[in-house]
Formats: C-alpha cells, structure tokens, sequence
C-alpha cells in the first residue's frame, strides 16, 4: 500500500468555544464535544502534568505514562504512538480531549478488561494483502504480493506451534476481492482478522521507513491522512469493534516496536479500508516495513528477518489474546456512555 501522508498536529478543525462546565463543543464534521483532561484524568485516578506556557503534557499512573502535545493528535502511550481521532486543545490555559478518543482510545488502553469482555481468541484470520492480479507495491522486480504471503506462511506456522487455529484468506498467488477476504473470516468463525501489508515511498525514495498498525476509524471521525477517506463516515459493520480494534492494533504496534530492533514507530492509525469496514470482528491491518528502504528490508526479504518479524506480530496476538482472558465477565462490562460522557450533553440542554 502506498505510505499515508500524516496529518500532522491539527486536524483543521475551528477553535472550539469554551463553555461553563468541564465539556465544550467543537464542529467539524459535526458537533463534537471535548472534556477537560484534569476531569477526566481524576476519575481514572491519575495525574496530569504540564509545564506553563508548555505544549507537553504528561499523564501518570500505575503501569501508565502518557504523553500528549497540544494542537496535535499523536499522543505516546506507554512508549507506543498512538493517533487520535482529534487533535488536543488548549483553551484558556487548560487543556481538552474529545469525548470520543477519551471513549474510544483512551479509556480502553488503560483499563481494556471492560472492553473485551466476553471474548475469546481462538481462530485468527491472516490475510495477506493483494495477489494474483494486483501485485500491490513494487521495489524493482520485487512484488509486495509475494512477500506478505511468505510473511502470513511464516505467522501461520508460529501460530499454530502456539495453539491457535489459523485460517487464510489466500495460500497462493491468486486474486481474492476484499469483499470475499472478509466473507471468508466471518464463514469460518474468526475471532480476529489480521491483514498483512507492505508499504513503499510514492517516489520510489529510500528515505521513508517504519511500522504502522492500522484500526477502524470511529464513526464521523477523519482516518490518520491527509488523502480523502475511503468509504463512508457512518457506521460500519466494523465499527461494532472499535474498542477492541484499537487494542489488537495497539497490542501489535506495541510488539512490532519493541521487538524489531531500529524500527521506527509510525503508530497505531486509524483508515476506512474495506476489509476493516466489513470486519465481523475485531480487526487490524498492519504495514509492516517499508520494500524500498534498507533497514526495513531486513523484516521483508529474507526468511530470517520474516521468522523475526513473524513473531513480534505473534507475540501481539497473544498479548492480546491475554487481555481477552483476563477480562471480567460479560455482567461486569461497562459501555462507552459511562466513561466520559455523563457530562458530555450538548450546549443547547446546557443552556
């Protein structure tokens, strides 16, 4: 796939108004509301701390550092990259979060129990990207294809020595419609779907390099790029997911990171591909590496670099599928409404 340009610092959204309260409302696309971090972050029982006149801020707690930039939407959780879906606001001195990444990014990475609750991660679903008649990126005669089949072989096999069952979307060079990769996980009982990608610099350059992991963009919030997005705002199949999707996203991202040496942390992002929309459960779509630089080419060109990278991304699943297992039970799970929107109401019942 090619490399996604960043949307770097702001989303250009207006200034929002601040208003009585701990909530404000921001418009783009609509009207989103914000809360203020200090409020939050008492209820979570941590701690928020920012220099004056600074743009860093910093939130601790048990297990947990967080690092967030005014005016910018890349945050660090825990040493991992992670994106949000809006960019973080400084108002009079304060600073704000939109609801809906305290909801959807925030509040499942520091107590992801209540958000996978009641799931299980047994099958897992590889699909490796493109095929047959789309060869994907390019590097001389190198086809992107023929990698990221290799690399699903590879974390198929490690799998399998772990425990889990495995399913492909593809096991040779052979076209299969994004439509029918994500038929195939939900007719054979997935309960993840991992889909394995390479990127490649537009201009051919060496320069870019990196991991990414990609989760489905929320409903009515802008992907992590500067390109339009693909597909509709509205709700997704996939959607139903988004709490879990981030964690399997940030769960690999986190692996990939700490395992591959050197490798550069391009974060956990946010697309509309299809195969995430159509998604019956939670889903990922990882570009691991870019074909046209070097040091990256170390974890796509040779086998030993494949089993390397093969098994940070099973060491993300199983990450993940720890979390699944340590969840509470269904009885205990809570929802999205309870976190950060009891005082999240729009500002015409405010008045």
């Amino acid at each position: 796939m090619l490399a996604l340009a960043l949307v770097a610092g702001g989303l250009g959204l207006p200034e929002p108004r601040p208003v009585a309260g701990s909530v404000f409302e921001a418009s783009q696309p609509s009207s989103r509301p914000y809360r203020r971090l200090e409020d939050w972050a008492r209820l979570q029982g941590l701690r928020v701390e920012r220099a004056p006149l600074s743009r860093d801020i910093l939130v601790t707690g048990p297990e947990i550092r967080m690092a967030l930039l005014t005016e910018a939407s890349r945050i660090t959780f825990n040493g991992v990259a992670v994106w949000l879906s809006h960019p973080v606001r400084l108002v009079n001195g304060e600073v704000w979060v939109a609801v809906q990444d305290l909801d959807g990014v925030l509040q499942p990475l520091i107590r992801p129990g209540p958000y996978v609750a009641g799931g299980r991660v047994r099958t897992i679903c590889l699909d490796p990207g493109h095929g047959g008649r789309e060869p994907g990126q390019k590097n001389g005669t190198r086809l992107e294809k023929t990698y990221t089949l290799a690399l699903a072989e590879e974390v198929r096999r490690q799998l399998v020595r772990a425990g889990f069952q495995v399913i492909m979307t593809r096991e040779s060079d052979e076209t299969v419609d994004l439509v029918e990769r994500a038929a195939i996980a939900q007719r054979r009982g997935a309960d993840l779907l991992v889909s394995l990608h390479f990127n490649a610099s537009p201009n051919g350059g060496s320069e870019a390099s990196g991991v990414e992991v990609y989760a489905l963009t929320p409903e009515g919030a802008r992907s992590t790029n500067a390109s339009v997005d693909a597909g509709p705002w509205q709700e997704a199949a996939g959607n139903r997911h988004d709490p879990r999707n981030l964690l399997l996203a940030y769960h690999l991202q986190r692996a990939l990171v700490r395992d591959l040496p050197g490798t550069v942390d391009r974060g956990v992002r946010r697309a509309r591909f299809v195969i995430l929309r159509l998604a019956e459960m939670p889903a990922a779509l990882v570009e691991l590496g870019f074909m046209s630089n070097p040091s990256d080419a170390r974890w796509i060109y040779s086998e030993a670099g494949r089993r390397q990278a093969a098994a940070s991304i099973v060491a993300g699943l199983r990450a993940y599928a720890q979390a699944v297992e340590r969840a509470p039970s269904p009885g205990q799970r809570i929802t999205n409404s309870t976190s950060s929107r009891s005082n999240a109401v729009p500002l015409s019942a405010k008045n």
